[in-house]
Parts: structure tokens; sequence; C-alpha cells
């Protein structure tokens, strides 16, 4: 049995009719838990919604991931305690597509909530100047998506897939991207095995780990 823990899907967004319950087990291949990003609007200086919507449609086998954009017209102090206490594993940023640099002084409310409630956070494409000085003010975890460089530093993970370049099995989490890669969860895993083969540490454990990590 191969088995997964996908760290990043989008089910549960409406706009992109991603609602149908996604199938976890076929054949040789066990989705165990799937990590709900809620990303999905480029153009909105709020980003929340998607958030909502998942919440709404949260399954058993899922958790969440939180979002803010620093250019939101409702405070950090304010959105982000009401997804805390949802129960978010962590709070994804997109600096890039959301036009906000990692170094916004909202955001520091921000990253001392995720240090104070031990959370992951979560980064598309960031700056590596602006990571580089997050990471020397704060202790926590981050785990980056769509990023093209490698920092070694201990804290920091790196999201793969089947179209991944490089998969550093002590620092990867697996992340299927679907069903925005057009792909389901079952064949975005198989697509993995066929690519890379099968690493037990990428898959899942290194997952668990940082899901244990914070959980303390």
């Amino acid at each position: 049995m191969y088995f997964f823990i996908d760290f990043n899907t989008h089910y549960g967004i409406r706009l992109y009719n991603y609602l149908r319950e996604p199938k976890l087990k076929e054949d040789d291949i066990i989705i165990g838990k799937i990590v709900l990003n809620p990303i999905y609007k480029y153009s909105c200086d709020c980003c929340v919604d998607g958030f909502y919507q998942q919440y709404l449609w949260r399954k058993s086998y899922t958790l969440q991931l939180g979002i803010y954009n620093p250019r939101c017209r409702v405070p950090p102090q304010v959105e982000l305690i009401r997804q805390v206490e949802k129960g978010i594993i962590g709070v994804v940023l997109h600096p890039k597509h959301h036009n906000f640099s990692l170094l916004h002084p909202s955001l520091s409310f921000v990253y001392k909530l995720i240090e104070k409630r031990n959370l992951l956070l979560v980064i598309y494409e960031p700056n590596f100047e602006e990571l580089i000085e997050l990471l020397s003010k704060y202790t926590f975890n981050v785990v980056l998506i769509n990023t093209k460089y490698v920092i070694n530093d201990d804290r920091v993970y790196y999201v793969v897939n089947h179209n991944s370049t490089n998969i550093d099995p002590v620092r990867s989490i697996y992340g299927s991207d679907s069903p925005y890669n057009s792909l389901d969860l079952i064949e975005s895993a198989r697509l993995f095995i066929q690519n890379y083969g099968y690493d037990e540490r990428v898959t899942y454990k290194n997952f668990v780990r940082l899901i244990n990590e914070i959980s303390v």
C-alpha cells in the first residue's frame, strides 16, 4: 500500500466547482488526510472567503489552512482570531499575487500569532531576502509553495508534487494541488510515484512530524 497525506488541495471552493468529495482509496493508493488550501482569488484585497467556503465544506479527513492579505479591510486581530478559533493548522500568504511585502507592518501581528499558537506559515513564492529576515526574527516552521530556491534552514519545508524538479526527502512535503491541477487525488499520487518512486518521508512522515511539533 502507498499511503499519502496531501498538504495542498483546493476542495470546497464553489467558484471552481470543487465541491465533489474526492476519492481517497483506489487499488494500492490511500489518501489518509488532505489539507485544504483556501487560496484562489488573486484580484481580491481580502481573499478570506475561500477559507469560509472550505470551512463549511470540511470533512472528517480534512485539515484546514487559514489565509490573510494585509490589504484586507478587516484587521488581522479580528480576522485571523476567527480562523484560529475554527481550528486552522497554519496561515497562507501569497505576496506575489496579492501584491504585498512579507514585511508589511500589519503582518507583524500575523507572525506573532503564528508563533504564539504554534502554527505553520505557508508562503507562495516569497522574496528571498524578506524570508531570510523573517527566519531571523521568528522560530515557527515555514512551508514554501512554488519556490525556485532552497534555504539551508531546518525549519523550512517545500511542497512537492508530480511536476517538481527537486525533491529533498528530508524537507519535502507532498501536496498535489488537486483539483486545481485538473487531476484528482489518486491520479496525482499515482503520477508522483511513477515520476519519483515512493518515499514515505515525503508522502506523509515529514508532514506528521510537523503536525506533532505544532500540536505540542
